[in-house]
């Protein structure tokens, strides 16, 4: 990782004590998951009162401008609306929220109990896919082949709370693989779409752990691709042609490119009754769904392109969306006014 970095940036591992200290002592925090600040209470005890004082005044820099930009659209319920999570209170001092369209503003303001200030400048992760003539430099870089087409598989991760750890797994992405044909998907998707297509896998880091690469490279040589071997998701996305998920919020960040996406979702009745449920309709999304694969088949056969990116425009155009190639300058240029102001 550190070695991909720009020369004038100094890297720490997170979890050592300059990392910390550096932490403590800067003037701005960049991440995108509240800069570790926030606290959620769940209970309305005394303790829990003392301790949300506690933890407020530890982390309450007076000096210090923290900025979070979060990740994705989103699609599945979280926090206080997630399926058995019981949220009655949240802090998050000296915290600037910065998202990429209004229908995700709207939820995280309700999550946060509108504590938090909200704009909308774009998501810097995205900016790499409004940049079209990226896509064979990344594929260089992520030792992609040139000449062959990207379907990306990118599933979610489960964790319902009621299976043990190996079925949660098993449920993330690996039963999926089981149940595809490849020399049938292969085919239709040359059929559809023309060309050669290879498989890459992006899973969540403990599931890619318990894939038999070795196995899946033997039965179809040069067809599979681990998409964990680099970093950023959004690089690959840039790389894709088409992007097989089930609700990974990717399917927001990948449709700014109009290329396909297509859900395949075999536990799509237990995700949203009893897992975490959705925020919207997948059945109102221009992303087609299929619970078998042979829907999954039949949804590749059946495709229309031109009504897909009428929709996608459609969706975009009712989220509100900001997101363009100049998401992080806009974002730069606010931290620096921000601290040039109160400098």
């Amino acid at each position: 990782f550190a070695k991909n970095l720009p020369s004038y940036i100094k890297w720490y591992d997170s979890d050592s004590y300059k990392a910390k200290m550096l932490r403590g002592s800067a003037a701005v925090l960049v991440d995108n998951v509240y800069c570790g600040l926030e606290y959620t209470m769940r209970v309305d005890t005394f303790f829990s009162r003392l301790k949300k004082h506690i933890f407020s005044f530890l982390n309450d820099k007076k000096g210090q401008f923290c900025v979070t930009t979060f990740h994705g659209t989103p699609l599945k319920k979280m926090g206080r609306d997630q399926i058995g999570n019981v949220v009655i209170d949240f802090i998050c001092p000296n915290t600037t929220m910065i998202l990429g369209n209004e229908y995700s503003i709207n939820i995280y303001r309700y999550l946060t109990f509108n504590k938090l200030p909200i704009i909308a400048l774009g998501s810097p992760r995205n900016d790499i896919l409004f940049h079209k003539n990226l896509k064979p430099v990344m594929k260089l870089k992520l030792g992609l082949p040139n000449d062959k087409n990207i379907l990306l598989f990118a599933p979610t991760f489960r964790n319902d709370g009621v299976d043990v750890a190996d079925k949660n797994i098993y449920r993330s992405g690996l039963n999926q693989l089981e149940e595809i044909d490849f020399d049938k998907l292969f085919l239709a998707l040359n059929k559809k779409f023309g060309g050669e297509w290879v498989f890459i896998c992006r899973f969540h880091y403990h599931v890619e752990k318990m894939v038999d690469w070795e196995k899946l490279n033997t039965m179809y040589p040069g067809k599979f691709i681990n998409g964990n071997k680099f970093d950023d998701m959004a690089e690959y996305l840039a790389c894709s042609d088409l992007l097989l998920t089930d609700s990974s919020s990717s399917m927001f960040d990948f449709m700014l490119t109009k290329r396909p996406c297509m859900l395949y979702f075999p536990d799509y009745e237990n995700y949203l009754n009893k897992e975490r449920g959705f925020y919207i309709s997948i059945a109102n999304l221009p992303f087609p769904l299929a619970i078998t694969f042979e829907e999954l088949i039949e949804n590749i056969e059946n495709f229309d392109m031109c009504n897909y990116k009428r929709n996608v425009d459609k969706l975009i155009d009712d989220f509100g969306y900001v997101d363009d190639k100049y998401s992080s300058e806009r974002i730069a240029k606010f931290i620096l006014n921000r601290v040039n102001n109160e400098s």
